[in-house]
């Protein structure tokens, strides 16, 4: 009887923090005109290049706040932010940052992030992240900002997560140029008078060099790009813009956009070749187990009848062990639901980690 009041006391004490623990991006999220939107950063990761034969120049994914990067901190310094079972499989680092954002507020406002120093060790070190075409990830309201891009073979736009670090294409320049401005766009859905829904985050990364001190403009157009030249220090101002376009698109349906299917006929290659080798598999199963079968029955049929049998074998046993009490069912049936459960859940994460 005590021992059953205490596991009571015990679930109940239990729904409070149930209640307390949230997933940002497994619900909606309401905000209020002038409430704080946080914007995360997560590792930079290599990509893809331009061409459509471009391979990975590396394996390597860097922590955003690397020191050899210079990038801004927030006050207090980074702190890591709570992840999925998801996100840590793929290795997401995501932290906050210094970027002040609200909802509604500061349209189209030029800001002024922070001013940092690059050594010449370090402008090396960016100039070749940025020719390994690495890019930045960051996160708003669990959505991955993106660059809008166009499908070439059906004309198609989607969402492309992650914007280049640099620019590694200008023709007149043999050093990349280094992104330093970013022109955010965030699309919220009005979910009622007073409360809105970000449904969409748009990253523009620009390269803007010139003198670094003064008031920023923030202008985009006719302006020479930032290079870091590896002689000598380079000072580096941060700058962005926070734009806000109103959608149509609902919250359920805001990653639409992002889940772009490039050929869809390399999901039925694959699909019809998961078919065919689990069928394979079946059919090779079988033979085996019916050349097993046949083969006791045919040593089965030679037996002598009034021959004393000592002893058996092959798919006899099996009969007489299937049928068998094990020692303890109780402790058989609870493994093999927890371990059903725990795969379902695991399979369940892993497929929806990634919008968490």
């Amino acid at each position: 009887m005590v021992a059953r009041i205490t596991l009571a006391t015990l679930a109940l004490s239990l729904i409070p923090s149930s209640f307390s623990f949230y997933l940002p991006g497994a619900a909606p999220r309401n905000y209020e005109r002038g409430e704080k939107v946080d914007l995360f950063v997560n590792a930079l990761t290599p990509t893809l290049g331009g061409s459509d034969n471009s391979k990975l120049k590396s394996l390597i994914n860097y922590d955003y706040y690397n020191p050899r990067f210079h990038f801004c901190q927030p006050e207090g310094g980074p702190k890591k932010q709570p992840e999925s079972l998801g996100s840590i499989l793929f290795g997401d680092r995501i932290f906050n940052s210094p970027y002040d954002i609200k909802m509604l507020e500061n349209n189209g406002t030029c800001r002024t992030l922070c001013t940092e120093t690059v050594p010449a060790e370090d402008a090396k070190f960016i100039n070749d992240r940025i020719l390994e075409d690495y890019a930045l990830n960051w996160l708003v309201d669990g959505l991955p900002a993106a660059e809008m891009k166009i499908d070439t073979k059906n004309g198609d736009m989607f969402f492309d997560m992650g914007f280049n670090l640099g620019n590694d294409d200008e023709p007149l320049h043999e050093t990349p140029a280094l992104n330093n401005h970013y022109e955010i766009v965030l699309r919220y859905h009005k979910y009622s008078d007073s409360s809105y829904r970000v449904v969409g985050v748009l990253v523009w990364p620009f390269s803007i060099g010139g003198p670094q001190d003064g008031d920023a403009t923030c202008e985009t157009e006719n302006t020479t790009p930032l290079i870091l030249t590896e002689q000598a220090s380079r000072t580096v101002r941060y700058t962005y813009r926070v734009t806000w376009n109103e959608s149509d698109t609902p919250w359920a349906t805001r990653w639409d956009n992002y889940l772009h299917i490039f050929d869809p006929r390399i999901h039925w290659f694959s699909l019809i070749n998961s078919i065919v080798i689990v069928i394979f598999l079946c059919v090779l199963v079988g033979l085996i187990l019916y050349k097993s079968v046949s083969r006791d029955i045919s040593r089965y049929n030679a037996i002598d009848l009034s021959e004393d049998v000592q002893e058996d074998w092959g798919w006899k046993l099996v009969h007489g062990e299937v049928f068998r009490t094990p020692k303890n069912p109780m402790l058989l049936a609870i493994m093999a639901g927890n371990g059903a459960q725990l795969c379902s859940m695991v399979g369940i994460t892993l497929g929806t980690g990634r919008s968490l």
